[in-house]
């Protein structure tokens, strides 16, 4: 009987700061790298992995997903057992299933959450350099969450994000159906989430809300923020740093 090839997902969650991104970079230690070097060793032959999101480096995620094809049932029971156990400490694979031979990660998304984590000054410390971004001045929630809201609904996003070199022709209108800043004690959390979104413009959707926190951003500045009108590329275009930035989750239909 021919061997019947089986469609694998992986949920990972993982500390970015320990790695260079997700996708595979040659010499470099990467999320994607990893978990093909263990699928190697599991399967005989390289097979080549799907991520639902290429983070960058320093991004963390609660959840990404990633997609790849094994040769048939017994060899998919053998990763399903083998590949946990042998990813390192700051990379866990969280489940691990079959599913439908068309499921692609990437394409398969139907939508994406992201949390970018603010840390207020007087409860700073050093070990979290690395997963939030400093509050060094008192900033207006009220305000972010005025400027997150004005993110809500469908618009033009070019004037907060890249167009990614490997899909030039990508549609940069984007649907976002939650936008929101919350605090908590020390924190502050801007929250997202949408159906896509274009390469850094979750973390300079962070950086125009911190600003408008900080009483910087009018409502001229919030009324011309997307394509068409006159974006302030003071505040659409600059990018915050990403150890803050959390990748919450993944959606599919």
């Amino acid at each position: 009987m021919a061997a019947v090839p089986v469609t694998v997902r992986l949920d990972i969650s993982y500390d970015g700061s320990f790695a260079f991104g997700f996708q595979k970079q040659n010499t470099l230690l990467t999320v994607q790298g990893v978990i093909e070097s263990a699928l190697k060793a599991v399967c005989g032959s390289f097979v080549p992995v799907v991520g639902a999101s290429r983070t960058d480096r320093g991004v963390h995620a609660l959840q990404n997903v990633v997609s790849f094809v094994v040769r048939d049932e017994r060899v998919y029971e053998r990763v399903a057992r083998r590949l946990p156990v042998m990813m390192p400490e700051w990379l866990s694979i969280r489940s691990c299933r079959a599913e439908q031979g068309t499921f692609n990660a990437r394409f398969s998304a139907t939508g994406k959450s992201y949390a970018y984590v603010f840390m207020k000054k007087d409860s700073w410390s050093p070990f979290f350099a690395r997963y939030a971004y400093r509050l060094s001045y008192p900033v207006e929630v009220g305000a972010m969450n005025e400027a997150a809201h004005a993110f809500l609904g469908t618009h033009d996003f070019r004037s907060f994000g890249n167009v990614d070199p490997s899909r030039p022709n990508r549609d940069t209108v984007c649907t976002v159906q939650t936008a929101e800043v919350v605090e908590a004690d020390s924190w502050v959390v801007f929250i997202v989430s949408g159906d896509h979104f274009l390469y850094h413009m979750v973390r300079r959707m962070a950086y125009f809300v911190l600003k408008a926190g900080q009483g910087r951003v009018g409502e001229a500045a919030l009324e011309g923020m997307f394509a068409g009108g006159e974006a302030d590329p003071l505040y659409t275009r600059q990018v915050m740093a990403a150890g803050g930035l959390y990748l919450v989750a993944v959606a599919y239909a």
